[in-house]
């Protein structure tokens, strides 16, 4: 079995999974994110689009959200939930998005998929180059970073090795990542981390009179 596979597999029983007061962490993932009306989201790993119905409460029928995830069972999931048109549906793997513009988000939201990237840095640069400037990315775990890796560790080889970086080690992937203003949040069921593309700086003309 492969990774594509083990995702694929997952997709049936997903949304069964988890801990019982799984809605109100994902609610706060969503307020740590500070959405406001007519924002553009990218929703990062949307698997079954759990996320998808607070992030539209939040944005509104005038925002946007694109949906990414690189297993067609678990988009097909999500896209039999019936939402509406401004939801968008993308299968692609975000270390490799070049059919994301530059600056097209307001906001990107990664929940419960940072482990599996195999190139980290890479998923990092993409994610930021979608940000607009001062624009906010969130990598969240709501059942917390060892929690995550534990439950790695038992479904077998192909994840054994997804694990959340320590905060340090975040903190150093963000800031290499260009990104800045870094929050990180690791409670022992509760992991997450927050920072900003940095904003372009704006150059005064000073005239001498």
């Amino acid at each position: 079995m492969d990774r594509q596979e083990f995702f694929d597999r997952q997709a049936r029983d997903w949304d069964a999974t988890g801990p019982h007061d799984l809605g109100p962490r994902l609610a706060r993932v969503i307020g740590k994110a500070k959405l406001l009306p007519k924002q553009r989201v990218l929703d990062v790993g949307t698997g079954t689009g759990v996320l998808i119905p607070l992030i539209l409460e939040a944005v509104g029928p005038s925002g946007g959200i694109v949906t990414l995830d690189s297993s067609s069972e678990m988009l097909g999931a999500a896209r039999g939930k019936g939402f509406p048109n401004n939801v968008a549906f993308v299968r692609a793997d975000m270390q490799h998005a070049p059919m994301l513009d530059d600056a097209r988000f307001d906001r990107v939201i990664c929940n419960a998929t940072f482990p599996h990237f195999a190139d980290r840095r890479k998923a990092l640069a993409e994610m930021a180059r979608v940000l607009r400037p001062g624009g906010l990315l969130i990598i969240s775990h709501p059942i917390g970073r060892a929690a995550v890796n534990a439950l790695h560790r038992q479904q077998g080889e192909i994840v054994a090795q997804d694990r959340v970086p320590a905060p340090a080690e975040m903190r150093r992937l963000l800031a290499q990542a260009g990104l800045e203003g870094i929050r990180i949040i690791d409670e022992p069921e509760f992991y997450l981390a927050a920072a900003r593309r940095r904003k372009v700086l704006q150059i005064r003309t000073v005239i001498a009179r």
